[in-house]
């Protein structure tokens, strides 16, 4: 379960957490602060190599702890085997020992010498004796025994075998091991043997006779030459392993792989130690009688108050955990590297249309539209190119119709502007032409008043009457003919000025096309709005194009609106100055007939002239005809004075408003033209 939670659950809490971390920054907008190319980068990195890492360190940490528990199997193994070994071979010496207390002649021997008292010189006696030490030699040479010594119930040595006779007669009875043999079968500590030159051990078991009377003990004197070979096999230890026995005083009693006459002279108080005499069984992590790191494994040897230890070097011990460790290492870091250029390749392949769609979109926004967009993908980028692209054609188109209208708007507002000035030019010249008929209509009014003033003396200068006459018909002839020459420069303006009024008409008329191309300048901005919106983050630099073309068609219809009310009012000026143009040939007309009335009297008056002597009462009233006739002319040459002043300032201001026209077709010539197709 422990394994399952730490391989399976940890790793996945792990990458649903950082997973969450990850998705609380991008909804956060945190990770877009480092730019589209960075975002994808760190987000394919994070979602890439953190399953890698988890999965590299769960396999890292279980094939450690597959490592870990073969070196400690191993080693346990190692040390568990040759403790059996041991344990077997104490085992074997404890049933040699006791099969020779039990042997009839061994019984025999020390019940004459313990029950008995029987002396060793008796023949018969001696022979038993010989024949028991034979049978213990065979056994000490068959086994691998040091001697064999049988000892008296009151601990005396009495018989040993052949080689190691100095010791018969040698009193044990105060030692401990004689006193623990008595009662069962005793394995002594090592200990240094005097007699022998040598570090031996004893295996003593009580030697029991038929009757059931303790007639004395065996021992068994054993070296540690066959332990000792079983403990220095390398086999299982590499290079630095060794194997070794500490007794109950924590006295070293096998020889040491690294150090010389170690036994019994080196104390080895370790956790191992301390454990395996305490009779558990382990492996652990330890400093050694040599005060080195080392894995090791103990086992306690039974019969004996000893631990065998098995002990490895910490660093040849993990050796394989440590390759494995960088052999995860290295597989890692080439998977990051992989990771790492795949991420930047993925990412620049995927930021590369977008910054392709900047640069196009820098370029709309300087009002560049000369560029085109060659991204060939079919993925959400790929739409978007393919509605940018569409629409800076249409804004290609759009512009190219603006200018064309503004062009025409142009020339016709050029036109407008010079029909203008010739009218106010003909105005002008009409004005001065309209004066001069007034100061000779006021001349002919006072000629009219001193005509009536000097009625009663008609006769006496009929003759001046008759000069004056003729000079009055001549001045009529000239009035009509000046009329005339009015009559026709007053219609000539009013053409002037109704094709004026048509040329306005198609100024209204262009103004309407402009309007409705801003609409659909405005329709298409704001659909391009909603796509770009559609494409998020992608699409926000082209949001803000379609925003500035959107308020570029709303300025644009703003500014076709003002020159289609400053057209109204042209319009407008211009029925005025039609109306008024109008009413003045009307006015004329009735000048010219006015006149040619005076003229018709003029000539009554001139043959009433030529009949002065009977007809001056007619002259009187002829005179005073012509006076009122000259001041209704008069009064009318006013009026068409005050209306050809009141239609030059209405050309005037006819002409400012074309000049604004055409000042405001200028500049939105000169703000569209920055925009290049």
């Amino acid at each position: 379960m422990r394994d399952i939670y730490e391989s399976l659950i940890i790793p996945l809490s792990i990458i649903v957490v950082l997973n969450v971390a990850l998705f609380i920054l991008v909804r956060a907008r945190v990770l877009q602060r480092l730019g589209l190319s960075k975002n994808l980068i760190a987000i394919l990195l994070a979602v890439t190599l953190i399953p890698v890492i988890c999965i590299v360190v769960v396999n890292e940490r279980k094939i450690s702890s597959i490592l870990f528990t073969e070196i400690c199997e191993k080693l346990i193994s190692v040390g568990k085997t040759r403790a059996l070994f041991i344990d077997e071979r104490l085992e074997e010496m404890k049933l040699d020992t006791e099969s020779i207390a039990k042997n009839w002649i061994v019984m025999e021997v020390l019940r004459q010498i313990s029950i008995e008292k029987t002396s060793k010189t008796d023949p018969n006696f001696s022979t038993v004796v010989k024949n028991a030490q034979g049978h213990l030699n065979r056994i000490a040479s068959t086994k691998g025994y040091e001697d064999i010594m049988l000892v008296s119930a009151e601990g005396k040595i009495e018989l040993t075998c052949v080689e190691h006779s100095a010791e018969v007669g040698f009193d044990v009875s105060s030692e401990h091991y004689f006193k623990e043999g008595k009662e069962k079968t005793y394995f002594t500590d090592l200990f240094y043997n005097k007699f022998a030159n040598n570090n031996l051990m004893y295996v003593v078991t009580p030697c029991i006779d038929g009757e059931g009377r303790f007639v004395g003990c065996v021992i068994v004197e054993v070296g540690m030459k066959r332990i000792h070979n079983v403990l220095a096999d390398r086999e299982g230890l590499e290079g630095t392993g060794e194997t070794y026995i500490v007794n109950r005083e924590k006295l070293m009693v096998s020889e040491s792989r690294f150090l010389k006459d170690t036994v019994l002279r080196v104390k080895v108080d370790t956790l191992g130690v301390n454990e395996g005499l305490s009779g558990k069984t382990g492996v652990a992590i330890y400093p050694d009688y040599r005060n080195e790191p080392v894995f090791g494994s103990w086992h306690p040897i039974k019969y004996t108050n000893w631990v065998l230890l098995a002990e490895l070097d910490k660093a040849e011990a993990f050796a394989p955990v440590g390759s494995n460790r960088l052999c995860q290492i290295v597989l890692v870091s080439g998977a990051i590297v992989m990771v790492v250029i795949i991420a930047i390749f993925s990412a620049r392949v995927t930021v590369r249309p977008v910054h392709e769609l900047i640069v196009v979109s820098e370029h709309v926004g300087k009002g560049n539209l000369s560029h085109d967009i060659t991204i060939q993908s079919h993925d959400e980028i790929g739409k978007l190119a393919k509605v940018f692209q569409y629409m800076v054609e249409n804004l290609r188109l759009l512009i190219k119709q603006t200018q064309e209208s503004i062009s025409r708007i142009s020339s016709v507002s050029m036109e407008m502007l010079s029909s203008s000035e010739e009218q106010a030019s003909g105005s002008a010249e009409l004005a001065a032409s309209v004066g001069e008929i007034t100061a000779t209509i006021e001349e002919l009014s006072s000629s009219a008043k001193q005509i009536a003033v000097n009625a009663e003396s008609v006769a006496k200068i009929a003759g001046d009457s008759e000069f004056t006459g003729n000079q009055g018909r001549e001045s009529i002839s000239e009035s009509i003919q000046i009329m005339e020459d009015i009559k026709e420069t007053t219609k000539d303006s009013m053409k002037k000025v109704a094709s004026f009024s048509e040329k306005s008409q198609k100024i209204g008329d262009v103004l309407s096309m402009i309007r409705e191309i801003a609409s659909e300048t405005h329709l298409l901005a704001l659909n391009a709005s909603i796509e770009a919106s559609s494409a998020g983050e992608f699409g926000k630099r082209f949001s803000v194009v379609a925003a500035e073309v959107r308020r570029l068609a709303e300025r644009t219809k703003t500014y076709a609106e003002e020159i289609k009310n400053v057209v109204s009012e042209i319009q407008a000026s211009t029925g005025a100055a039609v109306l008024s143009i109008e009413q003045s040939v009307k006015n004329v007309d009735k000048g010219v007939g006015v006149i040619r009335g005076a003229g018709q009297a003029i000539d009554s008056n001139l043959e009433l002239i030529e009949k002065t002597s009977g007809a001056s009462r007619q002259i009187v009233m002829a005179t005073q005809q012509q006076r009122s006739a000259t001041e209704q002319v008069a009064g009318t040459m006013k009026e068409i004075s005050e209306v050809v002043k009141q239609s030059s300032i209405g050309l005037k201001q006819f002409t400012v408003a074309i000049a604004d026209l055409n000042k405001l077709a200028d500049g939105f010539k000169e703000m569209v033209g920055r925009y290049k197709t």
